[in-house]
């Protein structure tokens, strides 16, 4: 089967696209730069504004540790390049008839909509950076620290719907290696170095008919972010988490904590 897949351009991004062209027939890669709203620290007062600046030059430096051999997308594979928020549109979907894509994979991307979804219907995957459908939206694996919830630490492959990381789930892994040293960013690296090695697995597991999507089910407790929640007092906060041996506690009884926070696997090779 052939694939796509919709990604950014972050070394992050680079990795995932190398761990699915190792196993699956990757023929065409769409980029959507990120939106910079995120990084934005211009309302903010100096204090803030450096802590803001800080976590992002601390995230680029973590993922040149963890990815800098990625620098640039497999070789021999057409890049088609976009601004945010360009991806849906009908030269995207003339795109895809172009280079006879079967399937589209995501990771990193804007909300995909309806005129993606509705042409590829059942065929659009995403790894989503979270436990849905305990943590939705934006920062998935940000706020589990924030709230002191590690159990909740992982990640989602799910068919994309047209609502937000409630499709089908093909398979969930829980982030366990964490150490009493770890950041913010240590964590968030690590659990993309372990969704890339498994995401290429479940999508070839999918695509052979070995697993089939398991309907989410609608929890209260479940928490739902987007950009604007992302804030200097969100990041101070899971600062303090780390600072007071959050990590190493919840190491403890950290059995309890997931059998609390069940998730769902599937058998692949």
């Amino acid at each position: 089967m052939r694939i796509a897949l919709f990604t950014s351009t972050h070394l992050r991004h680079k990795y995932i696209a190398a761990q699915l062209k190792k196993e699956l027939d990757l023929v065409v890669i769409i980029t959507e730069k990120k939106n910079k709203a995120i990084q934005d620290s211009s309302q903010y007062e100096l204090e803030d504004s450096q802590l803001l600046n800080a976590h992002f030059e601390d995230r680029a430096s973590v993922e040149e540790t963890f990815f800098g051999q990625y620098s640039h997308f497999p070789n021999g594979v057409p890049h088609i390049s976009l601004d945010f928020g360009n991806i849906n549109t009908q030269q995207t979907i003339d795109d895809l008839v172009a280079h006879e894509v079967d399937y589209i994979l995501l990771f990193g991307t804007s909300i995909i909509k309806p005129i993606i979804l509705e042409n590829f219907p059942e065929k659009v995957i995403n790894l989503h950076l979270g436990l849905s459908p305990y943590y939705k939206g934006s920062g998935t694996n940000f706020f589990p620290i924030v709230n002191n919830d590690f159990a909740c630490l992982g990640a989602t492959i799910h068919i994309a719907s047209s609502k937000v990381d409630a499709g089908g789930i093909l398979h969930q892994l829980r982030l366990d290696e964490l150490y009493a040293t770890d950041s913010i960013h240590t964590i968030g690296n690590r659990l993309i170095k372990l969704a890339g090695s498994i995401y290429p697995k479940i999508v070839k597991a999918f695509i052979n008919g070995t697993i089939q999507p398991e309907e989410q089910e609608e929890i209260a407790a479940s928490k739902e972010y987007r950009i604007k929640d992302f804030t200097p007092e969100s990041i101070r906060k899971a600062h303090n988490v780390l600072a007071n041996r959050a990590i190493v506690l919840y190491l403890e009884q950290s059995d309890l904590y997931k059998a609390n926070k069940p998730i769902i696997t599937s058998t692949y090779e």
